[in-house]
């Protein structure tokens, strides 16, 4: 069964109900090997757009405007594997029989600073725009804790498989409790949220994507909104937009 969420800016199609299990930690049945992530699919800035300055070893582009700076990072599957000590309790990753790591979401890091100002507010939508002009919404917290919510674990038995997207890779897991009840908190911990930055303060979190399909290269992502708020009550309204390309690892074999 799918929904569909309104946004500001767009309605877009979520994924399937069975395909949403996926974010829970599931962990495949049966003796598994040793995970091991290897980057496959990664992005890249694109210089010399929106007078963005590039870190060559993080690929993170950071834009500074009125005194407040803004930095998005992409993470690659080595990255996000990396979030936590225990691969099955990691909601933004899946663990293949064989050991393989697959990226269930198309993840990008953002920090906000507010370098100058008394308070700066910051929204927590982004938008994300392929070359073909489809547009996605980050999940926010929100859908992720109704995502949690739905999942009926009270007749779940672990030794029945369930059928998840070929694309995947592989077809049976089961539901580990565990995973389910950590991701949650891995997510609460790490989602990017909407709040107030007084002066030197800075709000870090993820972007959080639907995964964009390997054959996807130009990408934009136009950050939430930023508000400097003035001691008159007066605000100015920063947009920040940050381009990348999707890039296909070339295996070597």
């Amino acid at each position: 069964m799918t929904a569909k969420r309104d946004r500001i800016y767009f309605q877009y199609q979520i994924i399937s109900g069975i395909g949403l299990l996926l974010l829970t930690g599931v962990f495949l049945a049966g003796c598994a090997a040793t995970p091991y992530p290897s980057v496959e699919v990664y992005m890249e800035p694109v210089e010399g757009r929106f007078n963005a300055q590039i870190d060559p070893e993080t690929a993170a582009a950071t834009v500074e405007k009125k005194g407040v700076a803004v930095t998005i990072e992409p993470l690659d599957e080595v990255e996000l594997f990396a979030l936590t000590e225990d691969p099955k309790l990691n909601p933004y990753l899946i663990v293949g029989r064989n050991g393989a790591v697959e990226p269930i979401y198309t993840v990008f890091g953002i920090t906000v600073h507010n370098r100058d100002h008394r308070r700066v507010l910051v929204d927590d939508i982004a938008v994300l725009i392929d070359g073909k002009d489809t547009q996605y919404a980050n999940l926010s917290s929100d859908y992720f804790d109704s995502l949690y919510d739905d999942v009926d674990l009270s007749h779940q038995n672990p030794y029945v498989p369930l059928t998840y997207p070929s694309y995947y890779g592989y077809h049976q897991s089961y539901v580990d409790t565990e995973a389910l009840e950590w991701g949650r908190i891995v997510i609460e911990d790490s989602i990017f949220e909407s709040g107030k930055l007084f002066s030197g303060a800075r709000r870090s979190g993820l972007l959080v994507f639907d995964r964009l399909p390997s054959d996807t290269t130009d990408v934009r992502i136009v950050v939430p909104e930023v508000r400097i708020i003035h001691s008159d009550g007066k605000a100015d309204r920063l947009q920040f937009k940050f381009d990348f390309k999707q890039v296909l690892q070339q295996n070597s074999e």
